[in-house]
Order: structure tokens, then C-alpha cells, then sequence
């Protein structure tokens, strides 16, 4: 890549102007979009940037941002200035687009496909079943721009259509759906020549603390993808060290929970790389199964025998002089002790020293980068919190032993993965 300035701000203008082209956009609040927003204004390029992200991603900046009173109206809908325009993505990639490794990844940009998965940001402590997702029952995505409702996301006399989940046909119901939970994303992105992948959050909450857990499906999408080494790097957020209590999270991470996460994803990968030998240990078990079955019926053919016998069963040897130990013995030989018993020794040391087991998952995650991002700065003197939350990390990572590498992001740092 060249850049035209000495200047680095004049770079900046350049890369954001004319190379930036799409947004990938987790939720919409401001703390994540007010850069985005302010910057297509006032740094237009030669063509409109594209904004992507869920579809309720998209309603919120139609409703609320875009508007005409939050901002101008810069998309190209609406009669708008026509400097943005809006990608709707699929949840779970579309299964029409690509094929192979990257087959549901959606092409942004030249040679590089992403893949959107919805997660939870935490439930808004306002009592209103209109936004983002269900607690008790999750619709999916949709774009809110298409429903009529009164102030409050209370459905009004006329509203008639929406996601079942939304409205109800009596205000029992609507009481007894009275928390929301708030959408977050998370975005697989593919190199597509070659394979190479990164996951990156946006906001999120644990699963051991949501009202709708949604990371273990994100695990269980990345497992195959670190088994077969092609996901390189996590870049997760851990807003609090572990002081912050659990009522003020605000669907937010810790230490401790962004560690219970990994050990999820680790078990979820052990899963994965025994998948395959499991496959072929059944397979094995099969061949050898017929081949056993093969030999009985040869074996029986040959003796006049017509009758079938199961490979895992055995003939009982016949009684009479035959036997080895020509003793009655209901036909069936017995393994003997040629040292008769009264000479052997039973003087043995016994060690006793305690065996230290390996923590469960240990090493899955050998090889991964977990970058830390979204660090809330507290503003007051005594220990950086990005500092006390890399050390609480790290604290936990030598007990759980699950080889990772934890990194706490900083402004201008670059990865190469």
C-alpha cells in the first residue's frame, strides 16, 4: 500500500477517503458508530461506503441515526444524500454463496469474505419487547423500518404486522414479554487465498449470565476452523477487570468470564480434532467386524458347519482327553501358575508420591492469539485497567493451561497473522 503524505493525518484522510469502502458494524451504539458517522461527512470519497451488519443493525441507523434529526440523511434511501448505502447481511452466511472452505461467506471487499453471527449484548433494563431479541423466545433479525408502532415500541391500534415475537394479542402477553434482549455481532473474516480467518466480537456477555446465550454456537463454528489451524486470532472484549461485579456488567466481559469462554471454545476444539479419528476408528472396527464375519462362514463351510456363528462369539473346547490339563473343567481351558504360589515374592514398593493431573483442555488453544479489545479506561490514578485485566488473564490462563496467548490491543497496533 502506498501512502501519498508525510503527514499522517493527510494519510488518514486518504485511506478513510478513497481504500475504506465498507463498515462492518456489530451494534449500533454510539461509542462504535459516532466515528463512522461523523467521518462519511466529512470526508466523502469517490464512491459511498457501504454499511453492513444485521438487519436490525440497519433499521436502528434508519430510525435513529440517519434520520434528518440525529444527522443527515447520508444513505441512499429515503431520498437521501446517497453517501451511504446499507448491506443487510444473512445471519449465518448465505448458503447460496461460495463453495468449500468458504462457502456462505459473503465478498466485501477484494479477496476478503465474511460470515455474521448475532450474540448478546446484555437485556435493556426498560420494559419494551420491541428491540433486538426475545429472552424467552428469539425471532431473528428483521428490519424494524417495516413496522407501525406507537411511542415505546408498544404496538398501536394499527399495527398489524412485525416478527411473532414483537406483538401479541393481549396485554397479558405483552407484559409476560417484558425484557428485550440487546444484539451484538460477531464477524468470521476470510482470507480467501488462503483460508486464513480472524473472529472478531463486538460487544458481548457471557452464556453463563444471558437471558439468550449465543456464544457456544460461535464456538462451535470456530472449532473445526483453529483444529485445522486456519483461524488465527480472536479479537474479543474484556470491558471490566474482575472487580466489576455482575450487575454492572451491562452485557459486558471480565477475566473470569472471558476465561470460561475460552475453556467452552477449547472443549469445542478437542471435539473437533477427535471427530476425525472417531471416524475412522468406527470404520476400522467395521472392516475388522466383516472380516471376522468373513472367516467364521468360510471356517463353518468347510467343516459342514451351516450354522451361523457371530465373530465375537467362541467355540467352548470340547471335554475328554483333549484337553490340555486333562481335568474336567466344563470344557473351557484355564490359565495355570507354573510357580507355584508359596514360592512367589509379594515384597513390592509401593510409590506414593501424588500425581498432578493436567488441567481438562489442556493446550487446545495452542497457537491462538486472543486479542483483548474495548477496555473501559476508568480515569483515575493507580494501575491502568488494560494492565490489571492482561495480568488477571494471564493469572487464570497458568491455572487453565489452554495455550493461548492473550494480547490487550492498543491505538495503531498492527497483527500479522
Amino acid at each position: 500500500m502506498e501512502i501519498p503524505s508525510a503527514s499522517a493525518t493527510t494519510n488518514a484522510g486518504h485511506v478513510t477517503r478513497q481504500l475504506i469502502d465498507t463498515y462492518l458494524i456489530t451494534h449500533p451504539h454510539l461509542d462504535h458508530i459516532s466515528g463512522f458517522i461523523i467521518n462519511t461527512a466529512g470526508l466523502p470519497g469517490a464512491r459511498l461506503k457501504r454499511l453492513a451488519g444485521l438487519p436490525s443493525t440497519i433499521s436502528a441507523f434508519k430510525q435513529h441515526i440517519f434520520n434528518n434529526v440525529i444527522w443527515p440523511n447520508l444513505s441512499d434511501e429515503n431520498n437521501g444524500a446517497g453517501l451511504v448505502t446499507y448491506m443487510r447481511l444473512v445471519e449465518g452466511g448465505s448458503p447460496a454463496l461460495g463453495e468449500g472452505a468458504g462457502k456462505g461467506y459473503l465478498e466485501i471487499s477484494d479477496g476478503i469474505g465474511v460470515k455474521l453471527f448475532s450474540v448478546s449484548h446484555g437485556h435493556c433494563m426498560e420494559k419494551h419487547p420491541h428491540r433486538g431479541s426475545s429472552a424467552s423466545s428469539r425471532y431473528g433479525s428483521f428490519d424494524a423500518s417495516a413496522v407501525t408502532a406507537s411511542p415505546r415500541g408498544v404496538p398501536g391500534s394499527t399495527a398489524a404486522s412485525g416478527p411473532p415475537s414483537l406483538f401479541r394479542n393481549s396485554v397479558a402477553s405483552q407484559d409476560k414479554e417484558s425484557i428485550c434482549v440487546y444484539d451484538s455481532s460477531a464477524y468470521f473474516i476470510r482470507d480467501s487465498a488462503t483460508g486464513r480467518e480472524v473472529l472478531m466480537f463486538g460487544d458481548v456477555e457471557p452464556d453463563s449470565i444471558s437471558l439468550s446465550p449465543r456464544n457456544q454456537g460461535i464456538w462451535q463454528e470456530a472449532a473445526p476452523r483453529i483444529a485445522n489451524g486456519n483461524l488465527a486470532a480472536i479479537f474479543i472484549e474484556c470491558s471490566y477487570d474482575n472487580s466489576q461485579t455482575d450487575d454492572c456488567l451491562f452485557g459486558h466481559l471480565t477475566p473470569r468470564y472471558v476465561i470460561d469462554e475460552m475453556k467452552s471454545l477449547a472443549a469445542a476444539v478437542e471435539m473437533a480434532r477427535q471427530a476425525p479419528s472417531k471416524l475412522e476408528s468406527t470404520k476400522k472396527r467395521k472392516r475388522e467386524a466383516e472380516k471376522a464375519h468373513n472367516g467364521a462362514d468360510n471356517a463353518g463351510t468347510a467343516q459342514g458347519d451351516d450354522r451361523a456363528v457371530s465373530p465375537k462369539s467362541t467355540r467352548p473346547a470340547k471335554k475328554g482327553p483333549s484337553s490340555t490339563s486333562g481335568a474336567e473343567h466344563g470344557g473351557i481351558d484355564t490359565p495355570h501358575i507354573a510357580t507355584p504360589t508359596a514360592e512367589m515374592s509379594l515384597d513390592f514398593e509401593v510409590n506414593i508420591t501424588p500425581v498432578i493431573q493436567a488441567p481438562q483442555f489442556a493446550n487446545a488453544l495452542r497457537g491462538l492469539k486472543v486479542v483483548i479489545i474495548h477496555v473501559k479506561e476508568k480515569l483515575v490514578d493507580g494501575d491502568a485497567p488494560r494492565d490489571t485485566i492482561l495480568a488477571q488473564l494471564q493469572e487464570a490462563e497458568e491455572e487453565a493451561q489452554l495455550g493461548c496467548e492473550f494480547v490487550i490491543s492498543s491505538a495503531g497496533q498492527s497483527f500479522l497473522l
